[in-house]
């Protein structure tokens, strides 16, 4: 017998909407024959509702029995959910109980391919998730959710968490959290808006109890998924006049929260646009010009970015150091590394990664890394910054596992510079972060000094080869 399997949080949000969720076909147990592939004869359904403010089980829901009884089923797993959540069903309005007993589609094929879409939405991938939705209507022409749904899909995909955190950004605007207040934003509508070049805005929403007792109630939207707001690796490289030291060039790389740092993409791009918090500001584009350099797809999918902010007296970006704010003239050209960190490092295996793009230039050699052991080796870098060429850098180092993406940082053990008046490796430094979901990158940053008062800095991407299935 074949089985029909559902995925618990998903299925959860759905079956308040009238539906539930179908693993797609590629979860599904393999099969004889294609009829019997698209055709299984049974169904089981298990839905757990958990308390999240004391992780205490409410209660378990099952359902299985004959495929033909699929659909009834869901809606007596609805209810039971319901219950387990202490809503009264007495208590809903007429208008909402009629909402949930509704059949949205009472066709399996048809209901598989919204699952599908569904799941497409849920990473972004907007203009595939339009074609399921589109299969969905067409094998049922009364399934009204799926035409909704293939409406509102925009025909461009998001390719990484950094693009689908600007445009929750862009649409939810200031909203803030203010108490028991939410706010929600369907990252699929919003992109379609915005790309249409519609304002879009923020409504807060009554508490869940309130709205499961009114006609207003409805639960997580599909496609809530890509509201995960994770950490970046960001780092920035720039020149600046410092008081009593004259000019330098420095940089600085690091883990940022989600309430530290401001993107946007637009035509030209992803775009970092401030570091920092409203009362420890660390960078910020201000009336500076973006200049989107780079970017690459990592293993895993995500999208790292590189490029540069072009400051000039009255049109400037603003960099902090030591509580002061500098500006052009005294601020060059701030360049800019950013990509979704990693949130749990390997802790089996070796990689080594090469240089793939950044500011600094004609960049060559290695970084070893054995996430077991947690030694990380620089092998033979080299690359120019400006005039200068440097060649032969190696350094030790140990990632840290406090942090999510493993940072790590030392001091070159050797290496070479043609055009310094007096380098010195030992004095020199290097910091990296790992980005990807699985460590399929790392964000490198360094510091040299060059002899006198000199210096030379500059942030880049480097990434591994694809792990092999």
């Amino acid at each position: 017998m074949k089985t029909v399997q559902t995925h618990t949080a998903a299925a959860a949000a759905l079956l308040l909407m009238g539906l539930c969720w179908v693993a797609p076909a590629s979860a599904q147990p393999a099969a004889p024959s294609p009829a019997a592939a698209t055709t299984p004869s049974g169904f089981s359904l298990e839905g757990a509702v958990i308390d999240s403010r004391s992780s205490r089980s409410l209660g378990v829901i099952n359902e299985r029995g004959d495929i033909n009884a699929l659909f009834r089923a869901q809606k007596a797993m609805t209810f039971g959910i319901l219950r387990a959540a202490g809503i009264p069903l007495d208590q809903l309005s007429p208008e909402v109980r009629a909402r949930i007993e509704r059949f949205a589609t009472t066709n399996l094929e048809a209901f598989r391919a919204f699952s599908q879409g569904l799941d497409l939405k849920d990473q972004g991938r907007f203009a595939e998730a339009k074609a399921e939705f589109a299969r969905a209507a067409q094998l049922d022409p009364g399934f009204a959710l799926a035409a909704e749904q293939q409406q509102a899909m925009p025909e461009v995909s998001l390719g990484s968490g950094v693009q689908a955190r600007a445009v929750l950004l862009a649409a939810t605007g200031a909203a803030v959290d203010r108490g028991r207040a939410a706010f929600a934003v369907d990252t699929a509508r919003a992109v379609a808006a915005l790309a249409a070049g519609q304002t879009v805005v923020t409504v807060p929403l009554a508490s869940t109890a309130e709205q499961a007792r009114t006609s207003d109630f409805s639960t997580t939207p599909p496609g809530s998924g890509t509201q995960f707001v994770p950490n970046i690796v960001a780092g920035i490289a720039y020149t600046a006049v410092l008081p009593g030291l004259g000019t330098a060039q420095v940089s600085t790389l690091g883990e940022w929260r989600s309430d530290s740092f401001r993107v946007s993409t637009g035509a030209d791009g992803t775009v970092l646009e401030a570091l920092g918090s409203a009362g420890n500001p660390v960078a910020q584009i201000g009336g500076a010009t973006a200049q989107p350099l780079g970017n690459a797809t990592l293993g895993d999918g995500s999208v790292a970015y590189w490029g540069a902010w072009a400051s000039a007296p009255g049109a400037s970006a603003t960099v902090t150091i030591s509580g002061s704010p500098l500006v052009a003239p005294q601020l060059g050209t701030v360049n800019y590394l950013l990509a979704d960190a990693t949130r749990t490092m390997p802790d089996t295996g070796t990689a080594v990664f090469s240089p793939r793009g950044g500011t600094l230039v004609n960049a060559t050699g290695t970084v070893a890394v054995n996430f077991a052991t947690r030694a990380v080796e620089l092998r033979n870098l080299g690359f120019d910054i400006g005039a200068l060429n440097f060649s032969g850098l190696n350094g030790n180092a140990t990632f840290d596992t406090r942090l999510a993406s493993g940072g790590f940082g030392g001091n070159y053990s050797s290496g070479q510079c043609n055009g310094c008046s007096g380098f010195t490796p030992l004095s020199s430094s290097f910091s990296g972060h790992f980005v990807g979901r699985n460590a399929d990158g790392l964000a490198f940053a360094t510091f040299l000094l060059t002899g006198g008062e000199g210096t030379a800095a500059g942030v880049h991407l480097f990434t591994r080869p694809p792990a092999q299935p």
